[in-house]
């Protein structure tokens, strides 16, 4: 038994080795961020920001390599001709198109970041507005490397209702069924007040077989986040029922919407089951928290949900773009194929239930002026 006990130690001594120092891992640069671009003639034009790892005394220092090619793969290995260091994907942040990229053709570059090993599915997929080297020159008070403070701004706006983000594992699997439409991050750069360039998130691109058609708003994201389930936490903004002009604002604890599609003939019906958990996170003047109240802000946050979703639903609708997966739910529930322009024929059906949970406020909490 000691025997047998004294082999396995000495085998593990062999096979569970690691680094010996921090030789091995000096002589790479992980990257935090990869930019594709493309020049004149729709080659790829690649930026990386990347890490440099030093010794436990020195800190790391921080790169921006570019190289060109005829392919993503060419254009990273041509990066290594201006570098005495091997670059490293396995911890990148974000992978980011620019407008031009984008609007060429995702698919003329994404198979190296599905197909390469030390890339993961995890990192956001973004659309860049505006120049690469506006971006990865980017400095915030949050931060000095540019990918990680995507990955975290992304993470955080979650958090808003309004906001939208996806990860590049949904991406792979949404550009290949049903209507192949994604909608992923908009990344803008612009002065902020202390700054001298600050990232923001600012909408969504509509990418459609890989090639982004258009733009969705903030304001839109709100109705679209509603309609594919996507939503949360965040705010509800509603009218204060004893002060016009001021408001009373919600904050979604919880939300789930169901979907079901049904059809009967020709006829089509998209119906959508909403219900949002809230409670009272502010209130603009004062508020008198009595039934007649709180029964009139749950409608109205009930109303403006349905106008938010009927409104981008509408508006996509008649441009017959199927951005709310409506191909996919026809599918899954009656087993065929469902037609291109199957968003048409749709009548879509929006039911809100919205709940105000019970905080620290007081059934007899009054304003200031004494109402």
């Amino acid at each position: 038994m000691r025997k047998m006990a004294l082999c396995l130690i000495v085998i593990c001594s062999f096979i569970l080795t690691g680094c010996f120092s921090y030789r091995d891992i000096n002589k790479l640069l992980f990257t935090t961020t990869i930019v594709v671009d493309i020049d004149k003639d729709n080659n790829p034009v690649l930026y990386i920001e990347a890490f440099r790892p030093m010794e436990a005394s020195q800190e790391g220092q921080k790169l921006i390599l570019r190289g060109e090619g005829k392919t993503v793969f060419e254009a990273m290995r041509n990066m290594n001709l201006g570098s005495s260091y091997k670059t490293n994907e396995t911890q990148n942040k974000a992978v980011i198109f620019t407008e031009k990229a984008a609007e060429y053709g995702i698919d003329n570059f994404i198979d190296f970041m599905d197909r390469d090993q030390e890339l993961l599915v995890r990192p956001y997929i973004c659309v860049l507005i505006g120049e690469p080297e506006k971006l990865l020159s980017a400095k915030t008070s949050e931060g000095e490397y540019v990918g990680i403070y995507i990955d975290r701004l992304l993470d955080n706006v979650g958090a808003s209702s309004r906001a939208i983000n996806r990860p590049i594992n949904m991406y792979m699997n949404q550009r290949l069924i049903g209507d192949k439409v994604n909608i992923v991050s908009i990344l803008e750069v612009r002065k902020e007040v202390g700054e001298a360039n600050k990232v923001f998130v600012n909408g969504g691109a509509i990418i459609k077989n890989d090639k982004m058609i258009g733009t969705l708003s903030k304001e839109e994201g709100q109705g679209f986040n509603f309609l594919l389930n996507n939503v949360a936490s965040g705010t509800l903004e509603v009218a204060n029922p004893d002060y016009p002009g001021k408001f009373v604002t919600l904050e979604i604890l919880k939300s789930k919407t169901k979907t079901d599609i049904n059809q009967e003939g020709d006829k089509i019906k998209l119906i959508k089951e909403i219900k949002v958990n809230t409670a009272i996170a502010e209130v603009q003047k004062g508020l008198i928290i009595n039934d007649k109240n709180i029964k009139q802000i749950r409608e109205t946050a009930e109303d403006n949900i349905k106008k938010a979703c009927y409104q981008i639903f509408d508006e996509y609708k008649e441009e017959g773009e199927d951005i709310f997966d409506i191909q996919e739910e026809y599918l899954r529930k009656f087993r065929k194929e469902a037609t291109e322009d199957i968003i048409k024929d749709i009548e879509l059906v929006v039911n809100t239930e919205v709940i105000i949970e019970s905080g620290n406020d007081t059934l007899d909490f009054i304003n200031a002026e004494g109402r």
